[in-house]
């Protein structure tokens, strides 16, 4: 199904009025007058008609009429060029009054202004890359089918810049942060706009752990200075100030973006919650995060920010002889639907088995949701041989899913590895 753009339809309606209005003018001018200068009207009505031809050629080359669109308007100004042109020959030669050719002319510049000043607004223009890209995929069987597709089409169509986007998102979905970033990378490269900036900004530190310096602060800061109101760019520098601690530049952050959103929207909510918390954390006392190293040891949030998620990871003994010394411990929880970015991490390096871990909201990405607004996640145990954020072939882990917001005594047993 196709539909016709609003601006095209405004071009052409301008199109058929001055063509009307001419004909009307023509008309009028054969009763009112005996001797019209028809050669002189004909001679105005070709240049017109060349001036309304380069129009639609212009138009065709810059991709606002299609083929076929064009050439329906090119045959009906050519019809109506032929009728003037059977008109002239049987009516008498006479000289056109000024007045008639200045109103004609004007009648096409009106045309021309309105259609600059109706025709053109940014709305109407094609959506950008980063609003048409869109993953359907839910399964990990779907998203890895849909993964090796898109790899196959990166490298069928390297200048394929949606084709890379598709990729990026795919392995963002997949929490393959990593892949992500790069795959971004060649997009910026082919299509370089803000909102994906900020996209790559994100996978950047969400494959360091959570760690904004650097580049991801770079790129945001880049953003912001050429557009302050950039509302992603605003949101993610809140998450990125909240990761270094400073609680009262995320509140500024996050309210110059509240102010961009309807208060009572599902992202104004979310803000609101978000300055909440940042308030809330900027008033607590810091403390010393606690890492689990052995069977007795409690992970402790920074701050006084209530656990609201706490256990242990075991692994059987098969696999703990497959850990090696220095594996780094990841537990951390995930919204059950919708985005799968963490929405609070614990790291640790154990000595020994089981460890014991707590999630809360401190321990989140600061954009929303939060741990605290989510009735139950999905929590994720892995042991990372190389310490990397981002998951690898060789890593163990465990999924539990329905996990309730509150509970104690959750146990995650590892036995092994996970597709």
């Amino acid at each position: 199904m196709s539909f016709l753009p609003p601006w095209l339809g405004l071009l052409l309606a301008l199109l058929a009025l001055g063509l009307l209005a001419a004909g009307v003018l023509q008309r009028g001018l054969k009763k009112q007058v005996l001797f019209v200068g028809l050669e002189l009207q004909s001679h105005t009505n070709r240049r017109i008609a060349q001036e309304h031809l380069a129009d639609l050629d212009r138009a065709l080359a810059e991709g606002r009429l299609t083929a076929l669109q064009h050439q329906a308007a090119r045959d009906e100004l050519l019809r109506h060029l032929l009728d003037d042109a059977e008109q002239s020959d049987d009516a008498p030669a006479a000289s056109v009054p000024a007045r008639w050719l200045w109103m004609v002319l004007a009648l096409v510049l009106l045309s021309g202004l309105s259609y600059v000043q109706l025709g053109a607004p940014q709305t109407w223009w094609p959506k950008p890359l980063s609003q048409r890209v869109q993953i359907s995929a839910t399964t990990p069987a779907q998203l890895a089918e849909q993964t090796r597709l898109w790899q196959e089409a990166t490298q069928k169509r390297p200048e394929d810049a949606q084709a890379w986007l598709t990729l990026a998102r795919l392995h963002a979905a997949q929490n393959a942060h990593a892949p992500a970033e790069q795959a971004l990378a060649r997009v910026l490269a082919l299509s370089p706009e803000p909102d994906l900036w900020i996209e790559r900004a994100q996978m950047k530190a969400l494959s360091a752990g959570g760690v904004y310096a650097g580049e991801p602060w770079q790129w945001i800061q880049d953003v912001l200075r050429s557009q302050p109101q950039h509302l992603n760019a605003l949101v993610l520098a809140g998450s990125a100030a909240l990761s270094e601690k400073r609680h009262a530049a995320a509140q500024d952050y996050w309210q110059r973006a509240l102010a961009l959103v309807p208060a009572d929207s599902e992202a104004g909510q979310g803000l609101q919650q978000a300055v909440a918390q940042a308030a809330e954390m900027a008033a607590a006392p810091s403390a010393t995060v606690a890492v689990g190293a052995g069977p007795l040891s409690a992970a402790t949030p920074a701050g006084d920010a209530k656990p609201l998620i706490q256990g242990e990871v075991r692994v059987s003994p098969e696999v703990q002889s497959q850990i090696a010394a220095g594996s780094t411990l990841f537990v951390y929880a995930m919204a059950e639907e919708g985005s799968r970015r963490p929405v609070a991490i614990w790291r640790g390096t154990p000595t020994s088995w089981p460890v014991r871990f707590a999630l809360s909201d401190s321990m989140g990405m600061g954009a929303p949701p939060v741990l605290s607004s989510l009735a139950q996640v999905r929590l994720v145990a892995r042991v990372s041989k190389t310490g990397s954020a981002q998951k690898q072939e060789v890593d163990l882990q465990v999924e539990l899913a329905g996990v309730k917001t509150g509970v104690q005594g959750v146990v995650l047993n590892i036995t092994g590895r996970t597709p």
